[in-house]
């Protein structure tokens, strides 16, 4: 074995790590049953209004009663029933009648069904979520981000993306940066193609009730005031790209680049990577110092 050439090929491997400049992690938030419960009561009662805007239109309500039972199911049932009984049996109860009412074209029951169905849901808050994580600004903040990204699951399905848009490792990274230099929207190119118009007003409805969870957050934090005024503009431009039918990657610049740092920077959020934290660069120069001590190891047992 050429020595020389071993020596070559690992240096060129460390090389290539040091250059390589790609993101390594996507904004993925640590899980947290306080959040997830704020967010599943904003994303449900989202739901429920807009089935009350279509009521009559049996497609569009089947289409929403599918994504009602995305945020409340039979475990949410029995986890909320060692609680309270009583919403345990009323939050699916009213969500049924607001299905089985729409269908029925009542809206005034509608209406009704959707106002109790408010009123069971913001009990069931301090019921799920003690108050030190109420009152706490990470926990809040964190509850928005959860909502954010079923609201750009629910885009990038109903425009037939072929990226995934929670994925901030499949953004086009110059765009990015360049729109960020700027200080605008990156939306540049043509709309993009709506192919399913129900997930596309549910997007829509997501975002906006993530934008409202964060105006509540705000006034609760105003010490923060130099992040929510970030975040609040930030918020105005992804809702204007959205109704834009802004193609995919403006969308995931607007969260990736406009909103999640500013929340990790001002609220305390933690990313979670699902690897270990090692960026490719230092994956590779492990890989490379293990190439020479094998390769160091090799020469001496052959006597050089």
């Amino acid at each position: 074995m050429n020595h020389k050439l071993v020596a070559v090929f690992i240096i060129g491997i460390i090389a290539s790590g040091l250059i390589y400049t790609h993101p390594a992690y996507a904004h993925n938030f640590g899980g947290d049953e306080s959040a997830s419960w704020l967010a599943k009561v904003s994303e449900i009662k989202t739901e429920a209004n807009l089935i009350s805007k279509h009521v009559g239109q049996k497609d569009v309500i089947s289409y929403y009663s599918d994504a009602l039972s995305e945020y409340w199911n039979a475990n949410d049932t029995r986890e909320m029933g060692e609680r309270n009984t009583l919403l345990a049996t009323e939050i699916p109860t009213t969500i049924n009648a607001t299905i089985s009412d729409a269908q029925a074209g009542n809206q005034s029951s509608v209406n009704d069904d959707v106002t109790t169905l408010g009123g069971y849901l913001d009990e069931s808050i301090p019921v799920r979520v003690d108050s030190d994580k109420l009152n706490n600004s990470t926990v809040q903040a964190l509850s928005v981000t959860f909502v954010l990204k079923e609201s750009l699951e629910k885009y990038g399905d109903a425009i037939n993306a072929t990226v995934d848009l929670n994925n901030m490792s499949q953004m086009n990274m110059n765009m990015s940066s360049e729109s960020t230099m700027k200080g605008m929207s990156s939306g540049t190119s043509m709309p993009a193609t709506v192919v399913d118009q129900n997930k596309y007003e549910n997007a829509i409805g997501l975002a906006t009730a993530a934008q409202n969870m964060f105006t509540d957050v705000a006034a609760k934090n105003p010490d923060k005031s130099d992040a929510n005024g970030k975040i609040s503009t930030a918020f105005t431009t992804l809702l204007q790209d959205l109704n834009g039918k802004a193609d995919a990657q403006t969308i995931m610049n607007d969260v990736h680049v406009g909103i999640h740092p500013v929340f990790i920077d001002g609220y305390g959020l933690k990313l979670v990577s699902p690897i270990p934290e090692f960026p490719l660069p230092a994956v590779l120069i492990i890989i490379s110092i293990a190439g020479v001590v094998v390769a160091t190891r090799f020469k001496s047992n052959l006597g050089f």
